[in-house]
């Protein structure tokens, strides 16, 4: 297993930029031409669109709704992705933290913005958010949520957050993974859980946040200690992930029974069921609080499917680990993996390392990675077409995407995928068998290329479910 090193004037780097932006968190950004130069060692910003910010030019920045999953300004160039991450990681823990508990369960106010949602397909325990129990095969908007920044789908529960730091949640509550406290098996409407939140990340049945403070809290199922807080109760409320002391965490992902959590150096922390060795300490045993990935010193970012693991690393590979039945480890194998095994793909007929990715996400049993030129890869499950090759035939090495450039957000669900374009137009593919293609169909056979969502313009982030999908977009132009 590669190990990554760390440039030893991050450190220094860290503090000198920390100090520049401490009185600036928020800034208001127009939209704006692109720059002539860009640093391409950039890898890790996910901004739809080049505007003008007013903390300093014109340049790339991840200010809503140009950012995904943090609402902290990385404005200044560092010499690599690992480095900017830590820099918001210093600029969050220098901002005292505010947890307010108090506002559980009070539904959102109405409010403008211009990241307005939008839901389709499956909608059995009111995870559209619109208030209803009623299944959409066209995106339908959910006009009582504020500015989002980013979204997460669960199961049959969604999370989002706004460009305040408010973290939202509805749907499927029978073990609480609402987070509000409720006993109610089912919240059909937005309701607030938490403040001051940087990151969120959704379980099957469980979710997730980091807070500006660099902690973890969690709550829902935790029948495998999913949860992190050492015990197996489930929690209707948030609870702090333990195992985690001394390390300011930036990033978390969810899968079926387990959890990840990124520290802002690079390392990589994992907890719950170690069935097919998804929390990739080299054994297969579950762990209640967390611990650390074998090997993996400079990532930036973690994601999870169903049982299996995914990190990009600061070089742009991909690493995985976990579940690999149907090669959703890209690794040419079907084998279960307790330590990272580096992602791959043919060229030629000769097995080379998937580069160059900027942005991962998983599926129930299929992976999507992103380049930074906006280019797609997929492996795994493709029963459904949800790899987006134009077959239904599961690959264990990545392929590409059929007809997608400009990439610039992804997500995966069971057996479907969706992404949004530089143009804000969303695509999706694979099962339909709820209308979550957003088509306006329904069918048992899925689709196996990827087709524009009618009725969405100007997105900027997707998110996915079990059976439905998310997007944060402004309604189409007459």
């Amino acid at each position: 297993m590669q190990s990554f090193r760390r440039d030893p004037a991050d450190e220094g780097r860290r503090e000198a930029i920390a100090i520049v932006l401490r009185s600036s968190l928020l800034c208001s950004c127009t939209p704006g031409p692109p720059p002539r130069r860009i640093n391409p060692t950039r890898r890790r910003l996910r901004e739809p669109r080049y505007h003008l910010c007013s903390n300093g030019g014109v340049d790339h920045c991840p200010c809503p709704p140009y950012r995904r999953r943090t609402r902290f300004p990385a404005r200044i160039h560092v010499p690599r992705p690992p480095a900017a991450r830590r820099v918001r990681a210093a600029i969050a823990g220098a901002v005292s933290s505010l947890l307010v508990f108090g506002l559980a369960g009070t539904p959102a106010a109405t409010a403008g913005g211009t990241g307005d949602l939008w839901n389709w397909g499956a909608n059995m325990y009111g995870q559209l958010g619109d208030g209803s129990f009623t299944a959409h095969r066209s995106p339908r908007s959910v006009p009582s949520l504020p500015e989002l920044a980013t979204v997460e789908g669960g199961r049959e529960h969604a999370l989002a957050l706004t460009s305040s730091g408010n973290l939202y949640a509805w749907g499927w509550n029978a073990y609480g993974q609402v987070g509000s406290g409720a006993s109610a098996s089912a919240v059909a409407t937005p309701t607030i859980v938490l403040t001051r939140v940087v990151n969120i990340g959704a379980g099957h049945y469980s979710s997730f946040a980091v807070t500006d403070d660099g902690s973890v809290w969690s709550w829902g199922r935790n029948d495998t200690g999913q949860l992190g807080d050492g015990t197996t109760t489930n929690r209707r409320l948030p609870v702090r992930v333990g195992g985690l002391a001394g390390h300011t965490i930036v990033d978390v992902a969810g899968g079926r029974n387990h959890a990840m959590a990124l520290a802002d150096d690079g390392t990589v922390y994992t907890w719950g069921s170690n069935r097919y060795g998804q929390l990739g300490d080299g054994t297969f045993h579950a762990r209640h609080t967390a611990d650390r990935v074998v090997g993996l010193t400079d990532a930036v970012g973690v994601f999870a499917g169903r049982d299996h693991s995914l990190a990009v690393a600061g070089d742009g590979g991909v690493w995985g680990w976990g579940h690999n039945k149907y090669g959703q480890l890209a690794d040419g194998t079907l084998k279960n993996r307790a330590t990272p095994r580096r992602a791959t793909r043919l060229v030629h007929g000769s097995v080379v390392a998937l580069t160059n990715i900027v942005d991962v996400d998983a599926g129930a049993y299929h992976s999507l990675a992103r380049t930074g030129g906006g280019r797609l890869w997929s492996w795994g499950s493709n029963v459904d077409g949800q790899l987006g090759n134009g077959t239904m035939r599961n690959r264990s090495r990545a392929v590409r995407v059929k007809s997608l450039a400009g990439v610039v957000d992804i997500a995966g669900g069971r057996q479907s995928s969706i992404a949004v374009t530089s143009d804000g137009i969303v695509h999706t593919w694979g099962e339909n068998e709820f209308g979550q293609l957003g088509d306006g169909t329904a069918s048992d056979t899925g689709r196996t290329t990827p087709g524009a969502v009618p009725g969405i313009d100007q997105a900027v982030r997707v998110g996915m479910g079990r059976d439905y999908a998310m997007a944060i977009a402004m309604p189409s132009s007459p």
